[in-house]
């Protein structure tokens, strides 16, 4: 399996060897994988599931299903998998990436670990996807809700500045970009953070931005100096 972007989308293909099937059962593992809950999708996520061939499969449409879809993932037992993939030839697909690009960032790690799992990596219960709140996959997340980065602008100054507007906005979904990592993946220093936050019960904008700018550093540095 090899991959390019080609204009706006990422397009696939198959190589010697490797079936339709076999590329599009990784993708959906790897999609799964890395994919994390949102909203209601909470009430359904277990962090431990491992997805089996059986399920992936389900996912997966041959002939080609509407629209000419061969994948079609939105919400796979809660997590917000945001996956469509459309058939172009024999052997060649192509990835919807705004549909990816605007809730899990750039597609190129789910990519690359689909092509770890066709080369029979074993499955992962949870890792980090810490790439989706830096970079261009943090621009292509927040230009959703209407932010831009300033020129020169770092991750966690962009972060910080759009804490009390995104949390008028999605309180939840404001707390993971500030804390730089989705809910499930907090540790339990990240917690204890958020719960006195909560505790304190203040939600005027001057109090969101008193939080945002008490942290002694990006939380997402914090994190990889204890690791």
């Amino acid at each position: 399996m090899w991959y390019e972007k080609v204009e706006e989308n990422h397009h696939i293909h198959i190589e010697e060897g490797e079936t339709e099937q076999q590329v599009l059962r990784a993708i959906v593992k790897a999609s799964f994988e890395l994919a994390r809950p949102a909203g209601l999708g909470w009430m359904n996520f277990k962090k431990d599931t491992e997805i089996s061939d059986e399920m992936a499969d389900r996912c997966i449409s041959l002939p080609p299903g509407f629209g000419g879809l061969m994948i079609d993932m939105d919400y796979v037992q809660g997590r917000q998998c945001k996956t469509f993939i459309k058939k172009v030839a024999d052997g060649h697909f192509q990835l919807s990436n705004h549909s990816y690009e605007c809730d899990r960032g750039a597609p190129e790690p789910m990519l690359d670990r689909a092509k770890e799992i066709l080369n029979g990596a074993s499955p992962i219960k949870i890792t980090s996807t810490v790439y989706v709140y830096q970079g261009a996959s943090l621009d292509a997340r927040l230009k959703e809700y209407g932010f831009t980065r300033k020129e020169e602008e770092s991750d966690w100054d962009f972060r910080k500045r759009i804490f009390p507007d995104l949390y008028e906005i999605d309180k939840d979904r404001a707390l993971e970009f500030l804390m730089g990592a989705s809910t499930a993946e907090w540790d339990e220093m990240d917690k204890m953070l958020v719960m006195a936050f909560a505790m304190e019960n203040r939600s005027d904008r001057q109090s969101l931005i008193k939080f945002a700018r008490g942290f002694a550093d990006d939380p997402i540095r914090m994190r990889k100096r204890k690791n």
